[in-house]
């Protein structure tokens, strides 16, 4: 029986605009072409002075932008019954959620700078068969989000206006904490950096044609040319300039992992695993370990180096490629790996063994050395190298010979990487490059799994298999088809016998 306030509808705080005002800021950083065009526009139309229009259009963007975010937050309704959180959001396109209870996996929280001094959070809810958050409260009272995750994780009614209920004591146990050090391993191992060195050479082209469009006819051109600056000179001038690029990159990403990560916890609350951290927004994310697809441990070339893991818990996506929901641990140690893997699998796999070079993983085929270099070697030197001889002459050819030995070399490096290890319930395969990445699964969470053969590996009898999780599709090529074929019917197996849920 519902309580009378528990059929009204709420608001949360005024503060919720800030919110509203971080969402529009990102809608509009998604789709800059489209915000800043009508603005372009009204610059170039109005009239007066640059500074006067700059000034003038800055400040209707930021009044829209405000009274955007103020409106957003008064239509904004919440309420919250015996089995689920109804949702109400929306000016003129109107939507209303109803968030079964049943369906949460996991209760996430975001709190800013500004809502920490008022005690007040941001509710995200994960829920089964969503890519990503379905429903949010925003600006809420701490006391009410720990109500929604003490009514989920005893899977018994909270009302929101309870914040008198006495809390049963919590079985929280800590895993994992990160110091100082850490962040900046994790800043460090970061493929931001690299992405942003690469987007900024175009920036850097153009932004050399303007400096030399702008001291050319000058007294710095005269002097330039009067230094008779030397080659080698030169050189150490654009090798400084692009380390402190690097530098600078290298720093924003230890600045992001700080804000990110800071004071970072792991606790493990009976069946979920929580996280805690960052500077000026304290994220807390949460996972049911029930709901866990694949167990990922990563090495990138600066973690090997580092001698540390980046570890993802993967939960089922929405069906699209690439949209699974993950719970990331940005760093642990190899000691701290076992006891991760056992924490997240529980005790359905106890043969689990993730390190990377543990001899517990077999080598797959040689063959798929002769098949990466004859694929992506041979086949193609002897395309090209027709129509290259017939225009640029016989040596012109020989240009092409160095890339065999190179996707040998590659190929060699991709086959020593790739290892699997075949266990009772679950398997473990291992791949990478540079690096490492290890992935764990168990057999009766396998949604398909396939058995394929090319015209070479059918000749000798090996196959590739592919199991199709609901957290994306894991690959074991240039294995035994016999093996395959056992691998096959013990999977499914192991699937149609469990009465265990598999999401």
């Amino acid at each position: 029986m519902s309580s009378p306030e528990q059929k009204q509808w709420r608001r949360t705080s005024p503060l919720a605009a800030i919110f509203y005002l971080g969402r529009i800021f990102e809608a509009i950083a998604k789709n800059a072409v489209q915000t800043f065009a009508p603005l372009a526009a009204f610059l170039v139309a109005s009239g007066g002075s640059l500074a006067t229009r700059i000034f003038l259009g800055l400040g209707v963007f930021f009044t829209i932008t405000i009274i955007s975010s103020v409106v957003r937050y008064w239509f904004f309704r919440y309420r919250i019954t015996d089995d689920s959180v109804l949702i109400r959001d929306g000016v003129f396109n109107k939507t209303q959620l109803d968030i079964k209870f049943d369906r949460i996996q996991a209760i996430n929280t975001q709190q800013n700078v500004v809502y920490r001094y008022f005690d007040l959070v941001t509710v995200k809810f994960d829920t089964a068969g969503s890519a990503k958050q379905e429903g949010h409260l925003p600006a809420v009272h701490t006391k009410l989000a720990e109500s929604l995750k003490e009514r989920i994780r005893r899977d018994r009614p909270v009302a929101d206006n309870d914040e008198s209920a006495d809390e049963a004591p919590l079985n929280v146990r800590p895993i994992l904490s990160l110091g100082r050090k850490d962040m900046v391993r994790i800043g460090l191992s970061s493929n931001r950096a690299l992405i942003f060195l690469v987007l900024l050479g175009p920036l850097a082209e153009q932004l050399d044609n303007r400096v030399g469009e702008a001291i050319a006819g000058t007294r710095i051109e005269t002097w330039l040319e009067a230094s008779q600056m030397s080659l080698l000179a030169g050189l150490g001038l654009a090798l400084a300039a692009l380390a402190a690029c690097l530098l600078l990159l290298m720093l924003a990403s230890v600045i992001g992992a700080f804000l990110r990560y800071h004071n970072f916890q792991l606790v493990a609350d009976e069946d979920v695993l929580r996280s805690t951290g960052g500077l000026l927004t304290r994220h807390e994310h949460s996972i049911n370990l029930a709901k866990v697809q694949t167990l990922e441990a990563r090495q990138n070339l600066m973690l090997r180096l580092f001698d540390r893991f980046r570890v993802s818990a993967k939960q089922a996506s929405s069906g699209k490629p690439g949209r699974s929901k993950t719970f990331i641990i940005p760093l642990c140690t190899p000691d701290q790996l076992p006891a991760l893997d056992k924490e997240i699998l529980r005790d359905e796999f106890p043969d689990i063994d993730m390190q990377p070079k543990s001899a517990v993983f077999n080598a797959i085929s040689p063959r798929y050395i002769r098949s990466r270099v004859l694929l992506g070697g041979i086949l193609p030197v002897l395309i090209l190298a027709g129509p290259l001889i017939a225009l640029a002459g016989p040596p012109a050819g020989l240009l092409l010979i160095p890339w065999i030995p190179l996707v040998l070399l590659i190929a060699w490096i991709l086959y020593k990487k790739r290892g699997y290890h075949i266990c009772t319930e679950g398997a473990v395969l291992r791949r990478g490059f540079l690096g490492y990445r290890i992935n764990a699964f168990l057999y009766r969470k396998v949604q398909r799994i396939s058995i394929t053969q090319t015209l070479l590996q059918e000749r000798k009898n090996l196959a590739t298999v592919r199991f199709f999780m609901a957290s994306g599709t894991l690959k074991l090529p240039y294995v035994p088809h016999d093996l395959a074929k056992q691998l096959r019917d013990h999977v499914l197996y192991k699937v149609e016998s469990s009465q265990l849920a598999w999401h």
